[in-house]
């Protein structure tokens, strides 16, 4: 326990706290109006203090990961993966599932939901840096090396999309594409994996009128200002509210009945509004250190799977981000993702201090292979001092 201490990774603990502590006050203030005018909601904390007990639990999660071994961990990839593929299946049968907003991406608990897709992405991440670390003699064989974990990822994006939960899964496929390139396949494979990838987006946006909605409700919102044009309109008048420096913490007017999800999906904009420009570069900051230093982690990581492993999970976090940041900013098309530890929900907040919690023990176990290797040069270079004053 100690040792582990000693080797925390505090720039990334400290990048945690500092979101964490910044999503739990937005929450509060983003939803306690809402709360406060729903007849079902008696407290108009009810959200705060949700979230709040959220980020306790995933504390504790967070610290038993960090001193859990991701090695071990890989052990437990194929169950991992059947239970993901259970729960994803039991979301689509008619009575299990739970829906709301006319997507059933839920499985309920008593008074819990728990979303299975979260849990996909632990199992996605997991069997990729797992699988590609032990085919790397392969990786020049597409059929051989690169295709049959393709395979399963097809499967759970897949299952994913039928829900429909689009923007998961393309944030899914997304960090398993950064694993595959970090990994070492061939440039030519990743392009045509990639263009592929695009094409069947593309087709499933053209297969749906929601999507469709979605996507030209984003290119021009006010053409249909009342209907899908309603949220983003909402959302861009908040963060023009905001200025450089906000309308002042808890005084937003959007989150007053105006803007849909604000203590979700949109609670970027309320930052934008309350906490003007400076709120936003400070949020977005964050999460560009944070990529910096999962990248420095994934460098100095002891194996190839803690690489690996490390690379996904960082680009898991950010792609999040950015999508959900361009979805309130107008420069994506909405797809429903939160954003990682500043957003209302129990299921993404658990996971997401479940897939930081393997960081940081991939941060404390390279910190203490690199400590070691200069323990031992040094005890090498003063056996050569000593070697060469006695001759």
């Amino acid at each position: 326990m100690k040792k582990h201490l000693k080797n925390l990774d505090y720039p990334l603990f400290i990048i945690i706290v500092l979101l964490s502590a910044i999503g739990l006050v937005m929450v509060y203030s983003a939803s306690f109006v809402f709360a406060g005018m729903d007849p079902n909601i008696d407290n108009p904390s009810f959200y705060f203090n949700r979230q709040r007990m959220w980020l306790i639990v995933g504390a504790f999660v967070f610290l038993f990961f960090s001193l859990f071994s991701y090695r071990r961990i890989g052990q437990f990839i194929p169950i991992i993966i059947v239970v993901t593929l259970i729960l994803l299946v039991a979301v689509l049968i008619p009575g299990v599932g739970v829906e709301r907003n006319y997507a059933t991406r839920w499985l309920g608990f008593g008074p819990l939901l728990f979303q299975p897709s979260e849990l996909a992405k632990v199992a996605m991440l997991l069997y990729f840096a797992k699988v590609y670390t032990n085919k790397q003699d392969k990786l020049h064989n597409f059929n051989k090396g690169v295709l049959p974990p393709l395979i399963l990822l097809g499967i759970i994006f897949g299952l994913i999309v039928l829900q429909p939960d689009l923007g998961t899964g393309a944030s899914i496929i997304i960090a398993c594409g950064m694993i595959l390139l970090f990994a070492g396949i061939r440039i030519t494979h990743l392009l045509v994996l990639g263009i592929a990838a695009l094409a069947g987006v593309a087709l499933l946006i053209l297969g749906a009128d929601y999507r469709m909605g979605r996507l030209t409700s984003f290119m021009d919102p006010f053409a249909d200002p009342t209907g899908d044009g309603f949220q983003l309109i909402h959302s861009l008048i908040a963060i023009a509210s905001g200025d450089l420096t906000g309308v002042g913490l808890a005084n937003s007017v959007q989150k007053s009945g105006f803007l849909p999800e604000a203590h979700t999906d949109f609670i970027m904009a309320v930052i934008a509004e309350e906490l003007g420009f400076l709120g936003v570069l400070l949020v977005i900051g964050l999460y560009f250190v944070f990529m910096f230093k999962g990248i420095l982690i994934a460098k100095r990581a002891p194996d190839q799977f803690g690489r690996l492993l490390a690379y996904g999970i960082t680009f898991q976090i950010v792609t999040q981000a950015m999508i959900n940041f361009g979805a309130v900013s107008g420069l994506m098309p909405i797809t429903g993702i939160t954003l990682p530890l500043v957003s209302y929900g129990g299921s993404s907040m658990l996971i997401t201090f479940f897939l930081l919690g393997i960081l940081m023990n991939i941060a404390i176990k390279g910190n203490i292979a690199r400590r070691t290797s200069h323990k031992e040069e040094d005890q090498s270079s003063y056996q050569l001092r000593n070697s060469h004053t006695v001759s």
